[in-house]
This record gives C-alpha cells, sequence and structure tokens, in this order.
C-alpha cells in the first residue's frame, strides 16, 4: 500500500482527532517530508486534511468522488483505478484489454473530455456531477451474444436506483436508462473479437450517469432528452460513490452467470418500448413499428407498418407520444 493510502487509513480511522506529523512519521518509518508530500497528494484529490502547528494533521468530514471512497461500498472483487479526467474510460480499459491486463479493472473518473455513446455520438460528461466509468471484461462468449453485457448493464442501474434511492428508473432498448422520461445513463459495450472463433477476446463496458445537473446545464440539444437523477439542492459525493459501487456490485453478480439471463425478466419489466408504438431508424430510413416482445436474446420483436413481423438486434428506437 502507498504511503498516502496508509495515511487515509490512519486519519480515516481517527477522524475528527489530530495525528501529529512526528508520530505518522514514526508509525512508517519516514521522513516527516515524506509525510508531508504524502498529505498534499491527498489534498489534491480533494481530501479535506487541516494541519495546526503542535497538533498534527486532521481529516474533516467531506466526502470526494475518489478511489478509496467508492471502495468503502464495494462488495465485489473488482480493481478500481480513479483517473480524475480521461477523454474516455472505454478508451483506456480497451488498452488495457489489448495489453493483456486482467479482468476487473474499473478505470473511473470525474470528467470525460471525449465520452462518446453510440455510433460514435458525444456523451457529454462534465466534472463533478456524474459518475463515468469502464469494466475490463473477458466474456469468453460468442459476439452473437455480446448484447447480454449492455443489456446486464442496463438492469444494473436500474436496481441501483431502485434499491439505494427507491426511484423508478426505466430502460429504453437497448441500453439507455430514463428517470421522469428523461435519459438519464448511456451505457457502451465495445469488443476485440477473435475472428477465427469469433469470440469475445476482451471488452470494455462503459457506462456513464448523470447524477446532478451540470453546472451550466446540459449543451442545447441535449437539454430536451437529458436529465439528471438528482436535484442539485442535494449535491453530495457519497451518493456518487455509492451509486457506482452498486452499479457495479450487481452487475458483477449477474456477469458470472451471464449466459444464464437471469436478469431476462427484469429487463422486460422495466423496459419502456414492450406495447409502444416507436419510430424505428436503421441505415438513416425511418420507419414506424409496434414492438410486440423482447425475445430470450434481448432482441426486439416489432411489427411494421406493412403488418410483417421483424426481430431486430440494432438500430436506433422512439417513442411515438
Amino acid at each position: 500500500m502507498a504511503l498516502k493510502d496508509e495515511i487515509l487509513e490512519l486519519l480515516s480511522s481517527n477522524r475528527g482527532s489530530f495525528i501529529s506529523g512526528e508520530s505518522i512519521a514514526e508509525k512508517y518509518n519516514v521522513s516527516r517530508n515524506a509525510v508531508w508530500k504524502a498529505v498534499n497528494a491527498l489534498r489534491k484529490k480533494g481530501y479535506l486534511i487541516n494541519a495546526l502547528q503542535n497538533k498534527g494533521y486532521i481529516l474533516e468530514y467531506n466526502e470526494v468522488f475518489a478511489c478509496e471512497e467508492i471502495k468503502k461500498y464495494l462488495s465485489s472483487p473488482l480493481s478500481i483505478r480513479f483517473l480524475p479526467v480521461v477523454t474516455s474510460t472505454n478508451d483506456v480499459v480497451m488498452e488495457l484489454g489489448k495489453n493483456n491486463e486482467e479482468e476487473g479493472i474499473v478505470i473511473v473518473s470525474n470528467q470525460q473530455t471525449a465520452g462518446r455513446g453510440r455510433k460514435g455520438r458525444q456523451f457529454y460528461s462534465p466534472k463533478d456531477t456524474g459518475i463515468y466509468f469502464s469494466i475490463l471484461l473477458r466474456p469468453n462468449i460468442h459476439f452473437s451474444k455480446a448484447l447480454f453485457i449492455t443489456t446486464a448493464a442496463a438492469v444494473s442501474v436500474s436496481l441501483a436506483f431502485e434499491e439505494l434511492f427507491n426511484i423508478k428508473a426505466d430502460i429504453k432498448w437497448v441500453n439507455d436508462i430514463y428517470i421522469n422520461n428523461k435519459k438519464i445513463c448511456g451505457i457502451l459495450t465495445e469488443a476485440h473479437i477473435d475472428m477465427e472463433s469469433m469470440i469475445i477476446d476482451y471488452a470494455a463496458l462503459g457506462i456513464g450517469v448523470n447524477v446532478f445537473t451540470p453546472n451550466d446545464n446540459f449543451p442545447e440539444g441535449l437539454s430536451n432528452i437529458a436529465g439528471a437523477a438528482f436535484n442539485n439542492e442535494i449535491l453530495n459525493d457519497t451518493i456518487r460513490n455509492k451509486l457506482t459501487a452498486k452499479i457495479l456490485d450487481i452487475f458483477w453478480e449477474h456477469y458470472k452467470e451471464l449466459e444464464s439471463v437471469l436478469f431476462l425478466k427484469d429487463y422486460i419489466d422495466r423496459n419502456l418500448v414492450v406495447g409502444k408504438n416507436v419510430l424505428i431508424e436503421r441505415g438513416g430510413i425511418k420507419e414506424k413499428a409496434y414492438v410486440k416482445a423482447i425475445n430470450n436474446d434481448f432482441k426486439l420483436l416489432v411489427q411494421l407498418e406493412n403488418g410483417t413481423d421483424e426481430i431486430l438486434d440494432s438500430g436506433e428506437v422512439s417513442l411515438i407520444l
């Protein structure tokens, strides 16, 4: 464990009490200067650590969105790595997969400068108000079942809101989460496939959640679609830490038995499109349809306007209000 992490653990276990720099240095057999540098590193990560001459250091009762805080609420054996700013957490994880890193690494960030959704669309990822993370997976499944990863993630986000906050979160096929008719979460699964076996070698599951409204609100063009799960009046990083951990824990349980699709009923029960008239967009062409069902492979059974039934495994679907 790094010195800064040991000091954080010590200050956390004595939260609200002063501990002298001299006693910390003696405990870890380091210099006072090394203690000072470690404390400053923690301050840069957002921890409120005060110091008084002849008294020492004290960790105040603040919360930050960071690796150490997320781990407090996490039960699953995942490896959390926190990067304050990234282009895209999926980019980082795909590079880890390429470099043969082990499954289960989670890259969490406070801000993405080039976050993206399906079909290369931008996913707006401002600092301090959302959670953005990607998980390195090695599912060893045929690429035709890649949809299982995305749908398991959608169920996990929905259930996390229900279990933690008693908030109803709906799923719009295939990968969007809605609260109060506003999109608050997007999910993107990217994978590297062995071209001979068509088995997924590794994948990055990316999840972005608008927990609070961005300080400058959502950009023009998104404000009529995007929303946030919570009012900024209760802005609190504890919510982001707990929500990140809960989503990861629920997903990991589903992932361990991914091909059993035990989460199918939860996915269907929370879906917005079944029994509704929708607009399907494929290859730039739009057509109306009625959604009859979601099958066991999470594909959409629709009836087109000409009365023909069709099964969809991709495409954009929007409700006709």
